[in-house]
């Protein structure tokens, strides 16, 4: 029997990795967290950890793992593990995205040296090491500018900084890892997903976003609906993510998702790419809009087995992200979704404890929402997210020591 080693950041239901390689010959072994491990615990090796993203005994399981057994494969989906798997290819010689590769997609001051002076705008940046490193960026480019972590997803710990009161706020309690500051881009933010195959992109596709990606600060949704290949903007967007898997040592076998602006004078500017799927509903969108499983087709390129997909047959869909509000969860809406609807993901229960959205990927209720058109689509999300809201039931958090 042959082996696959997964990183399994995701919940059985949405990655049931031995059904998708069921007659295969190949069996996965599962490195997951305490939270999804139920949902493995069918299969003969499933490991567990808490602290799963930054526990290191996670790093030290998988190179055991891969030494003790006949590992052919490494299959890493989320942003935290493409890394860690990356340097597990690199020991055990395995084919792969390895370490070099892996970087450029996830370090964002690393993957701009990359892209620096080549066919994609990028924003002015420069790796963040001290506050001075800050003043005299913004002495040179001015205000407005970010300030994001290196290597987080989903606008995590990203700051717009406008003036020096911000700035002030953001220097008193910094973000603890590495950072980087760049000149703030105005414009209209769209993603390009797509799979690459044998070193051929075989999907690309852009979305907009409706709302924005920091909406989840303000307890507000985010959805993204796909464009059109009539709107102006789609195949320039598709060029430049060309050009920057072009530029980039991108791995043979990938799923990838891209951020881009287009600006108020209608430039495109680069924002980020990484090497894996879309977070939030993104692949859900795609699998009902294109028929494409994205990530067990990636599964499948990196395993060397023949992909099932063929040429996509596109029917309008987008994904609706809405994030948690702020206190205990009393009701969350299930059942009787307006007809619209194609797919329901929830990530809470009643009873539970919520501080508001966390970053942009992450939700409280995820739908797929169809249409007739793009803009149909784009208009079922503002019915549903309406309906959601009119349902859903929050109670304040008691105050004097805990929640009740």
């Amino acid at each position: 029997m042959r082996h696959v080693l997964i990183f399994a950041k995701t919940p059985y239901d949405k990655t049931p990795y031995d059904a998708w390689l069921a007659g295969s010959g190949i069996a996965p072994i599962i490195l997951t967290t305490g939270e999804y491990a139920a949902g493995y615990a069918h299969l003969p090796h499933v490991y567990a950890f808490g602290d799963y993203d930054s526990n290191q005994l996670v790093e030290k399981e998988a190179l055991r793992l891969g030494r003790a057994h006949r590992i052919d494969a490494v299959f890493a989906r989320a942003e935290a593990d493409t890394v860690r798997a990356a340097q597990v290819r690199d020991l055990l010689d395995l084919p792969g995205q390895w370490h070099a590769s892996a970087l450029a997609f996830r370090d964002k001051v690393v993957m701009k040296d990359h892209l620096a002076g080549g066919p994609v705008e990028i924003p002015r940046y420069r790796a963040l090491d001290s506050a001075y490193t800050a003043l005299e960026f913004i002495e040179e480019h001015g205000y407005p500018v970010v300030i994001k972590p290196v290597s987080e997803s989903g606008s995590l710990g990203a700051s717009v900084i406008r003036d020096e009161a911000e700035l002030d706020g953001y220097l008193r309690r910094p973000w603890r890892g590495n950072s980087q500051i760049e000149t703030f881009i105005a414009g209209d933010m769209y993603h390009v997903d797509g799979l690459v195959i044998d070193g051929s992109i075989e999907f690309i596709h852009p979305f907009r976003y409706v709302n924005n990606c920091l909406s989840f600060r303000d307890s507000d949704w985010l959805a993204t609906v796909p464009l059109s290949k009539a709107d102006p903007a789609y195949h320039r967007l598709v060029g430049a993510a060309r050009a920057v898997l072009a530029t980039l040592p991108t791995p043979s076998n990938t799923a990838f998702h891209a951020e881009l602006w287009v600006t108020p004078d209608d430039r495109v500017v680069f924002c980020e790419v990484a090497s894996r799927t879309g977070g939030g509903m993104i692949s859900a969108t795609i699998r009902h809009g294109f028929g494409l499983d994205v990530d067990k087709e990636w599964l499948y390129a990196e395993c060397g087995l023949p992909r099932t997909f063929t040429a996509p047959d596109y029917r309008p869909a987008g994904g609706l992200h809405i994030p948690p509000s702020h206190g205990v969860l009393e009701l969350l809406p299930i059942g009787d979704e307006p007809a619209c609807v194609r797919e329901v993901s929830m990530a809470g229960s009643t009873g539970q404890v919520f501080h508001g959205g966390v970053k942009s990927g992450l939700f409280l209720a995820g739908y797929v929402v169809g249409g007739s058109s793009e803009e149909g689509v784009a208009a079922n999300m503002e019915r549903v997210a309406s309906w959601f809201a009119e349902r859903v039931r929050w109670r304040p958090m008691v105050t004097d020591g805990g929640a009740s």
